[in-house]
């Protein structure tokens, strides 16, 4: 009874990714069970087996190795109990033991497992999928809005580099940029990059006043050129701002193999004011 009792207690102590139920697995003297699992076999726990000697038991003998384990009845009066088993990847099994007539000699339990393993991925796919499409419709709203900055941005060599408009939501900052090439050359956009500078804070030294870390990029146009005197709207998503008044958000863009590389400004007041996208953007957002 004790062993029922640590049997149980074990399936429920081990926090695994998974707990599977084999069902009934039936064997006698005749004909052994052979149980076959994705990944190698930490342990094997038969509530009712007791010990008769040496890799001996009274009532169901067990031979593991690797993945796959064996199990012979012994006594046409042996009681059914509970088998439960570990993987290493933190799987757990669980079942009943018992004698019986039955000759199946085969139980595959990777083929179960791999389809849970694989609904639990296509979940989490579709959950990424889920938050792309938002990310991008949310991106497109923004492009689609009437410019709300017009002072924000550089004029340089030609070239106007314009922030004009921005937008938040719990996660992330949302940029629509627009680049005019009054110029009779391609701009070729090498790489922007998105960085956030802390103001001086009290009691710092001189040259440690700002302090510059690099936002991620979670998602940006496809728009790499834009060619000579044409304009063309991109859009960026970032990981959300969340600088302060001192700070202040600069945003670097780089030409390909040229030198217009302008750094434009966005004061940290500024970033704080930003609007927000209400909770609701469309009817397909839940």
């Amino acid at each position: 009874m004790k062993n029922i009792y640590l049997s149980v207690l074990l399936t429920f102590l081990m926090g695994s990714a998974f707990s599977q139920n084999m069902g009934i697995i039936e064997v006698n003297k005749d004909f052994t069970a052979t149980l076959n699992f994705t990944d190698s076999i930490v342990f094997i726990v038969v509530g009712n087996n007791p010990s008769t000697g040496e890799n001996k038991n009274k009532y169901y003998d067990i031979f593991q190795n690797g993945k796959n384990c064996i199990i012979r009845g012994n006594d046409p009066l042996s009681p059914e109990t509970s088998i439960t088993v570990k993987l290493e990847n933190e799987t757990i099994w669980f079942g009943r033991l018992k004698y019986g007539d039955s000759t199946k000699i085969f139980y595959d339990f990777t083929s179960e497992e791999i389809r849970k393993i694989d609904e639990k991925k296509m979940k989490e796919v579709a959950s990424v999928e889920s938050n792309n499409s938002k990310m991008k419709e949310r991106l497109n709203s923004v492009l689609s809005d009437k410019i709300e900055y017009s002072s924000i941005g550089k004029v340089e060599n030609g070239m106007t580099f314009q922030v004009a408009n921005i937008k938040n939501d719990d996660n992330f900052t949302y940029f629509k940029l627009i680049i005019i090439n009054n110029t009779g050359s391609d701009y070729n956009i090498d790489g922007i990059y998105f960085k956030v500078v802390e103001g001086k804070r009290k009691g710092m030294k001189k040259n440690e006043a700002k302090i510059e870390q690099r936002i991620k990029i979670e998602f940006e146009s496809l728009v790499k050129v834009v060619t000579a005197y044409q304009k063309q709207e991109l859009g960026y998503v970032t990981e959300r701002f969340t600088g302060g008044e001192n700070g202040s958000l600069i945003i670097q863009l780089r030409e390909l193999k040229g030198t217009r590389n302008p750094i434009i400004n966005i004061s940290g007041d500024k970033m704080l004011k930003v609007k927000v996208f209400e909770q609701k953007l469309s009817s397909n957002e839940k």
